[in-house]
């Protein structure tokens, strides 16, 4: 498993787009590449660029690729509070 911080955080989807890019890193790992300015996202400050998505309202997508992470969240039904677990994987310690 990824190591890091787990964070389950709840978003209301109050714009048709959460402002946010999703990539992948090949091996199951979806994770937050960009997030948009003044975008739904942005305004939650406990995710982060480089936060892998662990699931979505309970659902586990580990193992899914990153377009159809984006597609999930792009159908997720506007003026909603959905889920997400979050994973913030650690920093590397600098001497």
């Amino acid at each position: 498993s990824m190591k890091g911080i787990e964070k389950e955080v709840n978003v209301y989807k109050s714009e048709d787009s959460l402002g946010l890019t999703i990539t992948d890193n090949g091996v199951g790992y979806a994770f937050i590449k960009r997030i948009k300015d003044g975008g739904v996202i942005d305004s939650v400050k406990t995710i982060c660029v480089g936060d892998h998505i662990e699931s979505i309202n309970g659902e586990n997508i580990v193992g899914w690729r990153h377009y159809d992470v984006a597609k999930k969240l792009k159908e997720l039904k506007k003026e909603e509070l959905f889920t997400m677990k979050l994973i913030e994987p650690k920093k590397s310690s600098e001497a």
